[in-house]
């Protein structure tokens, strides 16, 4: 059996295959295929081999199927594979932990006349604009912009507002909400995962093969690998496909939506929206198995206008990094990293900076104070919160 491992190589020339047979065969087969680009897969068993993937909902055997929609064995140099697919959207199931401060993996939900509408916080993330920190789910899990949520849901103990929906994704299944100030400051972490340091700048492709994990309120802690990069095709969202390792067990269910995919260094991949190959258990009410289908991060985030939450923030580098620098480029200092926002200070030395302009959750443009010293003196960096930046090489700046 593959193991998981180093992330899977994908030939950039395998995507313009995979665009090749898309068009070739799109218009001949239902319109909800997919395509992707990952490993190939023998019954059960993913094999070491890279393969064009169509994802049909009612796989067949070659004497049912006209001759004009029977994938060939191979295309331009690649194997091809079918799997039978029918992703579903997650929404209703089990952790009903009350947490004050809201933070990642915990239960969110909602009412309507009908039903309780139930998935998961993902995480807390930053807008760009000003730092101010906003919680990271799937749209499909909110209500209308402007309508409340509650954490864990409607009816379940200590039952209370977690937030307003602020706005929702128009191409992408992802939305944000305003946190209620009386639920106290979000906590940057997931449950069962820890902190987060941000989320990862790797093409989706790069992430084939990766290991990964997530804390969904249904199903908890999992974990399991990367096996696809759905390319967008017919349907116009690209896709992560995951399966547990060893393979064929239960990844995720329903209530798991809005729950964000981790790779090995906890950065965020993605953001979990649908199931497939979902199993319900013949001799139990207990699920069996079941793949995970995120988004990848980088589009939500366009799209949402955010970035991943980090604290306490991050100070990965100053530029220039010495007073005569400073002098030479107009008095003014970067200093990049995680986590700013509008009312983040900094101080050098335990002095604080003449002027710090947020430009972003990753920028702060500031004029260093004048000391009466010479010498290297350590830069901290302090959010809203009250949340310090660590010491570190990076963060000293030469008088």
């Amino acid at each position: 059996m593959l193991r998981p491992g180093e992330p899977f190589p994908i030939p950039p020339d395998a995507y313009g295959a995979l665009e090749s047979l898309s068009d070739a065969y799109a218009r001949v087969l239902p319109a909800d295929v997919a395509f992707g680009v990952g490993l190939k897969r023998i019954g059960d068993t993913y094999v070491d081999e890279l393969a064009l993937i169509v994802y049909v909902p009612d796989k067949r055997p070659p004497t049912e199927l006209p001759r004009e929609v029977m994938i060939p064995p191979t295309w331009e140099g690649y194997a091809t594979d079918v799997v039978e697919s029918h992703p579903e959207p997650l929404a209703l199931l089990n952790d009903t932990s009350f947490f004050q401060a809201p933070r990642g993996g915990a239960s969110i939900g909602w009412e309507d006349p009908f039903q309780v509408h139930i998935g998961t916080l993902g995480c807390v993330a930053q807008r760009r604009g000003d730092g101010a920190r906003r919680l990271l789910t799937a749209n499909h899990v909110t209500p209308a912009p402007g309508l409340e949520m509650f954490q864990p849901h409607p009816g379940a103990p200590q039952s209370a507002r977690v937030g307003t929906v602020e706005l929702q994704g128009t191409d992408w299944d992802c939305a944000i909400l305003e946190p209620d100030p009386g639920r106290g400051t979000p906590d940057c972490s997931v449950l069962d995962i820890g902190a987060l340091p941000g989320s990862s700048t790797a093409p989706p492709g790069d992430h084939v093969w990766s290991a990964v994990r997530k804390r969904g309120r249904a199903t908890g802690l999992t974990s399991g690998v990367v096996v696809a990069h759905m390319h967008p095709g017919q349907v116009g969202i690209e896709q992560l496909r995951v399966d547990t390792f060893p393979f064929g067990g239960l990844f995720l269910w329903h209530g798991d939506s809005g729950s964000v995919l981790v790779d090995a260094n906890d950065e965020v991949i993605g953001l979990l929206v649908q199931g497939d190959e979902m199993k319900p258990s013949r001799t139990s009410t207990n699920p069996t198995a079941a793949v995970g289908l995120a988004l990848p991060i980088a589009p939500v985030l366009d799209e949402l206008s955010i970035e991943i939450g980090v604290d306490p923030p991050v100070l990965s580098g100053i530029s220039p990094d010495t007073a005569l620098g400073v002098l030479a480029n107009g008095g003014k200092a970067m200093i990049t990293g995680r986590g700013f926002d509008s009312a983040t200070t900094v101080t050098f030395n335990g002095v604080g900076a003449l002027s710090v302009i947020p430009a972003s959750p990753h920028l702060l443009v500031v004029i260093p104070p004048v000391l009466g010293i010479l010498g290297t003196v350590p830069v901290v960096v302090t959010n809203a919160f009250g949340e310090q930046s660590m010491p570190g090489p990076q963060a000293m700046f030469t008088y």
